[in-house]
């Protein structure tokens, strides 16, 4: 049912209609929130825009809260460590509440119920994001303990982090050392959804059998999410293609995961990191920091960040966006284009000659790279390894297609040197 749903999706696709009508849309039924895309630090995002969750007005409470997730806008409370979990009994300040419409898009931006609202808005829009992708509703790892997933906006801490029933946020600093709270950004907030996402769907290892592969998964497929999920805002498209004209593989705010200023973000998807620039993966656990554990990642989210580049760019090329040679060029396959500006200028002329045919090809990549990465997760479990990721991608492929980007899987795990 999913694969006939977005083939569905694919057929309604035509020249002149608006990304909107491409979307699954809760604008009849669901509730109003306002969020901002990325970091209101950048320039180019400092307005919220309004985005609508599944869930309808009356039905969602103070908070804002309902059957799946609450927030608890915690007062001088220390983040969870250890045995320490939910629920939170202490002081907490007043919580968000519904306008008399129903819909929580009244909210001062600076207050601290605005940012109730918005961690609780982002949680809830990559949640119906992924729940179309898996096509079922995601049941929480933790489920057999806490029926609902606690949101704490707000720790003074200098970090986030998911755990066994919670996500909280602390803070990042902006380029003058200011603390920034992570609930007002977008890529950290759907990172750590992509914790308790994963969690949910392989499950999750005792502190004995944890191993490197599994954490450094991990955060790979976090960083995933909160791409997949940031291209689910119109204007976050707009500016992409406006920006880069769709060379993706250009520097774009797109790969800079976690951005926290104009110039600082957490991590860089497209990098040109492989396997053997980072600690090998077999080492045991215990002889790894946190630190290296992220370096490990950052191999395969560089690979599959060019997956999804090269299923856009297969896009292109099947809709003739772009010849064959601004292809290979644009990957480096061959040495003829002299210089990255020569080939920013091919993309410049055939972005002008069609911007509509571009976002349709980049909104069809996001949603198959959503469906196979859907697909291959629930055919992990938690003692996977990274071989076994890779098979999952293929299997996935050829379910969606055919196996019709193989040959794309093959190459991008292949220049990573990333075993399968």
């Amino acid at each position: 049912m999913r694969v006939d749903n977005y083939k569905k999706r694919n057929e309604d696709i035509c020249p002149g209609c608006e990304l909107s009508e491409l979307e699954i849309d809760f604008r009849e039924a669901g509730t109003r929130f306002r969020l901002f895309p990325q970091s209101p630090l950048l320039t180019d995002y400092q307005e919220p825009e309004t985005v609508w969750v599944s869930i309808a007005p009356w039905e969602i409470g103070p908070g804002p809260s309902d059957d799946r997730m609450y927030v608890v806008d915690a007062i001088d409370k220390d983040y969870y460590d250890g045995p320490r979990l939910p629920p939170y009994n202490g002081a907490i300040n007043p919580p968000a509440i519904a306008g008399p419409d129903g819909h929580f898009d009244h909210l001062e931006i600076g207050t601290h119920e605005f940012e109730a609202a918005h961690m609780y808005g982002t949680l809830r829009f990559v949640l119906d994001i992924w729940e179309t992708y898996f096509g079922h509703e995601i049941e929480w790892s933790f489920s057999d303990t806490f029926e609902q997933m606690e949101l704490v906006p707000w720790v003074d801490w200098d970090n986030a982090h998911a755990g066994y029933g919670f996500i909280e946020m602390g803070y990042g600093k902006d380029d003058e050392g200011h603390k920034f709270p992570y609930n007002l950004n977008f890529d950290v907030l759907a990172h750590e959804f992509g914790h308790q996402l994963l969690y949910s769907v392989i499950g999750m290892p005792t502190d004995d059998t944890a191993t490197p592969q599994f954490f450094a998964f991990h955060e790979t497929a976090s960083d995933i999410v909160a791409i997949i999920s940031l291209l689910h805002f119109n204007s976050v498209i707009d500016r992409l293609l406006e920006q880069s004209s769709g060379n993706l593989y250009s520097r774009n705010e797109l790969n800079r995961v976690g951005e926290e200023s104009n110039t600082r973000q957490i991590r860089m998807a497209s990098n040109d990191i492989k396997m053997k620039n980072v600690p090998d993966p077999d080492t045991p656990l215990d002889q790894l920091t946190i630190k290296q554990l992220h370096d490990m990642s950052l191999p395969f989210t560089g690979a599959l960040f060019d997956l999804f580049v090269e299923i856009f760019q297969q896009k292109l090329l099947e809709k003739e966006l772009i010849d064959p040679e601004l292809d290979e060029l644009s990957r480096g396959l061959t040495e003829k284009m002299d210089n990255e500006q020569q080939v920013q200028e091919a993309f410049d002329s055939a972005y002008e000659a069609n911007p509509l045919g571009f976002k349709q090809a980049l909104v069809d990549a996001r949603d198959y790279t959503g469906l196979l990465l859907s697909l291959s997760w629930e055919q992990l479990s938690w003692n996977l390894t990274f071989p076994q990721i890779v098979q999952s991608l293929f299997n996935a492929d050829q379910e969606l297609s055919d196996g019709q980007y193989s040959v794309e899987i093959a190459e991008v795990f292949d220049w990573r040197e990333i075993e399968y």
